[in-house]
């Protein structure tokens, strides 16, 4: 160990060197950052415009649609009704059939030129004849209309209460003409103010976004929601009507709405027929809530990320100045890195004695449990089989075989990791005796399975023993284990050396039930099992050890095979 030595900032300024990389790396992701989640806020609130704009003209058809069935109606009757013969209980009549179809008109009314009601009220009940004489020459709607005339023959006035029936409406006018081209009165609709929001209604997003219906004056004709609040009352000092409307028909603004405080976003279309105004909206805190969340995560994500990497560059800076000054002192004391050497050896030495401790500990502290129980397991099941119930044998018996095949998966763990830890030069050495060496290890599994084993000429190859019999072990016992019912199990061992490369070539050739070509590759897979436990015993090592076994001599192993004809596994190995 060393003392640390105080540190010159003026000449060692390198410590710091990734701390201000990681410093400016993190300003400029921030600043990316920053720039993206502004980019993608506006992206949100364009998107937003976008829509309230496609439901402001959904809106405009609707309203459209409902003010041309009353124009139309007030232009059919203008052309019907002769001042000089009217009333006539003809066209009572016909008016009330035609209201009928009209359930958003609530009346008619016809008057002179002076304003004075002619006849009773036209509604679908019969009509009532008035004790007194009526006049609208009062009316905002009547003298505008009159002032208007013959410019514009249609027009919408002001929500007002009803003289004949005491309810709100909106007075649609026609004005009527005489022969001679001269104003002869009006002809006026009472059009219910909930028919506009009826019409309005499916195209509200949310109801603090809301959608309403204006005349040219920002008078309020219907709102969805808040319909009785806001009819009948005047925003003219929105920028829409202020700033928006007489530069464009068309658009789409954002302000805070006066009607409720909301930051909103607002679509607003003039109909081109007709003297009024459609408004949808959206508030400004739905659209952007998902983007506000998203902002929360990235920013936490960030602020991780930023840690992280100056946690990192102060981490790789101490390195760097520890590194730099163990250096300095290795080359002022070779003793001191021969002792460095040492001490790591010894690390070395210690880590090798506690792998060999763990060795010992898998093998025979974790089996010798496992046997106790297994045993137990075992004295259990003659003890009590046949005593207990039939589910209760069967329990015992899954345990016991549990049991059993842990105790073999450890073995074969332990026999995959040791293998190859030898450090044992290879050996040249006849391939048949230890090919022989590894079916004589076989001879029950063999005798049992009436398996035909044939061996041909094998040449000479340079290995570790143990290892090669291990290998030609697995392979020959695979292929008595997976043989083909039908017939009995052949494995035929050939070899063939190439002086090219210097590699023997050998063939474990079987006429067992054979591999999908999907699985010849992934049977070489640790723990890789190509059939359920159940059909066939094992636990998916010894392709894997086979494997590894071949890598550690430097050559290499695959298979060929056809289901129901068997399979061919290729080994290579130096000569």
């Amino acid at each position: 160990m060393y003392e640390p030595r105080s540190i010159d900032f003026g000449l060692n300024w390198w410590i710091w060197r990734a701390r201000g990389t990681a410093l400016l790396l993190v300003v400029a992701i921030c600043c990316l950052w920053g720039w993206q989640a502004w980019q993608n806020r506006e992206r949100e609130l364009i998107n937003a415009e976008l829509l309230v704009a496609s439901l402001a003209r959904a809106a405009d058809s609707q309203v459209d649609g409902a003010m041309r069935s009353v124009e139309f109606l007030l232009d059919e009757a203008a052309d019907r009704i002769d001042m000089t013969r009217w009333p006539s209980t003809e066209h009572y009549e016909w008016f009330r059939a035609r209201l009928t179809g009209l359930p958003e008109i609530s009346a008619l009314i016809v008057a002179d030129a002076d304003g004075n009601v002619a006849g009773a009220t036209i509604s679908r009940e019969a009509p009532k004849p008035s004790a007194r004489k009526s006049s609208i020459a009062d009316r905002e709607y009547f003298a505008e209309a009159k002032a208007q005339f013959p410019g514009r023959r249609f027009l919408v006035g002001k929500p007002t209460p009803s003289r004949f029936s005491d309810r709100l409406s909106i007075p649609l006018v026609r004005a009527l003409v005489r022969p001679d081209g001269s104003f002869g009165g009006v002809i006026v609709a009472g059009l219910v103010p909930t028919a506009l929001r009826d019409r309005i209604a499916s195209v509200v997003i949310e109801e603090a976004g809301g959608a309403a219906v204006f005349r040219h004056d920002a008078v309020v004709l219907a709102r969805v929601p808040g319909q009785d609040e806001f009819v009948g009352k005047a925003f003219p000092n929105t920028p829409i009507f202020q700033e928006d409307i007489p530069r464009r028909r068309v658009g789409v603004s954002r302000f805070i709405a006066p009607t409720d405080g909301n930051d909103k976003i607002i679509a607003y279309r003039s109909l081109e027929r007709y003297p009024l105004v459609v408004t949808v909206g959206i508030t400004k805190n739905t659209v952007l809530a998902d983007w506000r969340r998203q902002m929360v995560f990235q920013a936490i994500a960030l602020g991780v990320l930023s840690i992280a990497l100056i946690a990192i560059a102060l981490l790789y800076d101490r390195r760097t100045m520890a590194a730099r000054e163990l250096t300095e002192q290795l080359a002022q004391s070779h003793l001191t890195l021969e002792r460095q050497v040492e001490d790591r050896t010894a690390h070395l030495a210690a880590a090798n004695a506690e792998l060999e401790h763990f060795a010992y500990a898998a093998s025979h502290d974790l089996q010798e449990p496992l046997r106790n129980v297994t045993g137990f397991l075992q004295l259990l099941a003659r003890r009590y089989g046949g005593k207990l119930d039939a589910e209760a044998d069967e329990f015992i018996d899954f345990a016991v075989k549990a049991a059993k095949q842990m105790s073999l998966l450890i073995t074969d763990v332990l026999t995959y990791s040791s293998t190859g830890r030898s450090e044992a030069a290879a050996e040249a050495c006849e391939a048949a005796p230890i090919v022989k060496a590894a079916v004589g290890s076989l001879a029950t599994a063999i005798a049992e399975s009436g398996a035909d084993i044939r061996i041909g000429a094998l040449p000479s190859i340079a290995c570790q023993p143990v290892l090669i019999q291990s290998l030609f072990q697995n392979l020959i016992s695979n292929a008595i284990k997976y043989r083909d019912p039908a017939r009995p199990p052949v494995v035929e061992i050939q070899a063939v050396a190439s002086p090219i490369s210097g590699m023997v070539e050998f063939t474990v050739t079987d006429n067992g039930i054979g591999v999908e070509d999907q699985y010849l590759e992934r049977m070489f897979g640790l723990f890789q099992r190509l059939h359920p436990r159940s059909q066939f015993e094992g636990t998916g090592i010894g392709l894997a050890l086979c494997r590894k076994i071949v890598d550690r001599h430097g050559g290499r192993i695959w298979a060929e095979s056809k289901p129901g004809h068997g399979t061919v596994i290729h080994v290579t190995l130096p000569s």
